[in-house]
This record gives C-alpha cells, structure tokens and sequence, in this order.
C-alpha cells in the first residue's frame, strides 16, 4: 500500500513544485515566499515518504515475528514443551523431541534445533535433528548443515543426514567446496557410494 502512494505523492510534488516556480522560471528568480512553499512541499513529502517507509518495514518485520513464532501443527505449549525435550540428559527423549518437532513443520522449534545439532553428541539423535530441520525447510538452518557436514566425531552415515538438507533446501551450488571434503572425508563404503550420484557431479 504504501509503495502504491508514493508515485502519487511525487506526482504531486511535483505538480505543485512547478506551479510554485511560475512555469519555467529558475530558483533564483522565484520569490522567497514561492520558494519557501516550495521547500516547505518538498520537507513534507521527505517527511510522508520517511513515514510510510518506517511503516512498511514495522509491517514486514512483525511478519516476520509471526511466521517465526509458529508452532505448525502443535500448540505452542506442546510445541515448546518438546523445545525443552531437545536439552534432555537421554539422548532417546531429544530424538522424540526433534522429530515430533518435525513433524509439526513450525518455524518455532527453528532455533532451538540449530542449537541442538550444533551441540548435539549422539549420532541417532544428531540425524534426527537434521531430518526435523530440513522437515521444517527454512533456511535459517543452511549453515547449520554446513558446519553438520564436517561435525566432530560424528559417524559418516549421521552426517549424510547433514548433506541431504542442503539438497533439500537446494542450496548445494553455494556450497560445493564444502560438499567436496565432506565427500572425501567419507571411510563408509556403503555410506559413500549412496552418496556419490547425488554429489559427484559437484566435486568433479
């Protein structure tokens, strides 16, 4: 809407701009109070112009405060309670947690995964985060996937989990040397020949 006004308002600047100069006169020889209207005109249009900017952006950031604060198929009280699963001592309850989390598909649980599979020590519970992030495909998770490809200790077969994400998210041209080391850091035969269709066209 406020994009819509602006073309008119500066139409009518303009408009009255002109009839304030007198047709084709120059700066100069206008008369200061003709030119003191027209500055003044010009003041109120930068100030409307200004307003209608800060609005737009209010509007689009608390959009995006909605879409971030929902739990998708859950409450935001089951949703949040599985939140606080993902920081439980058994690695069983976190898995659960991430994977009901999702199945809900809420761009709520978005950072509290990240968090969770940047800390995350069990394999079986490491995969099912990565799975629950690229469930909820957002891409505020892509460089969590990224630095999931190369995790400490972590079993080839878990970081798989990792690199099926970014495919997923279709972010893998941005990442192609990333993908190349993860390839090559591959010891699991079984692991490495799943892999090779979907990556060696990257790494060749």
């Amino acid at each position: 809407m406020a994009k819509k006004r602006i073309p008119t308002s500066i139409s009518f600047i303009a408009v009255a701009t002109f009839a304030l100069l007198g047709g084709g006169c120059s700066m100069e020889s206008v008369p200061a109070d003709r030119r003191r209207q027209a500055e003044a005109a010009h003041d109120e249009y930068e100030r409307k112009s200004q307003a209608e900017s800060a609005a737009a952006q209010r509007q689009r950031t608390e959009e995006f405060q909605r879409r971030i604060a929902d739990p998708g198929s859950l409450s935001i009280q089951e949703s949040d309670a599985e939140i606080e699963g993902l920081r439980s001592p058994s690695s069983i309850r976190r898995a659960s947690a991430a994977e009901k989390l999702g199945d809900a598909k809420g761009p709520r649980a978005v950072n509290a995964l990240i968090a969770a599979l940047r800390t995350e020590a069990d394999p079986a519970a490491f995969s099912a985060i990565a799975d629950a992030l690229s469930n909820i495909h957002d891409g505020r998770a892509v460089d969590a996937y990224v630095d999931a490809l190369s995790a400490p200790g972590m079993p080839d077969d878990a970081r798989e989990h990792a690199l099926n994400a970014i495919l997923e998210n279709r972010s893998e041209f941005r990442f192609v040397p990333q993908i190349r080391r993860f390839y090559e850091s591959l010891t699991d035969a079984s692991v490495k020949a799943r892999v090779r269709p979907l990556v060696e066209r990257y790494i060749n």
